[in-house]
């Protein structure tokens, strides 16, 4: 079977050194991190509209 990501929401956390884009799929959580702020700004504004983003706070 093919693996097929169907990703529910994504949260982004920031720090000093790096981004963190923690994508929930329907089985596993998966993390990316990015050290690049740049890289990881051009990720953030390519990431599909229908993915629900969880508010800060």
């Amino acid at each position: 079977t093919a693996l097929f990501l169907d990703p529910a929401a994504v949260k982004i956390k920031k720090n000093k050194d790096n981004v963190k884009f923690k994508v929930r799929c329907s089985r596993y959580l998966y993390t990316l991190v990015i050290t690049d702020k740049e890289k990881a700004e051009k990720l953030k504004q390519s990431l599909p509209p229908g993915i629900p983003r969880p508010p800060r706070g």
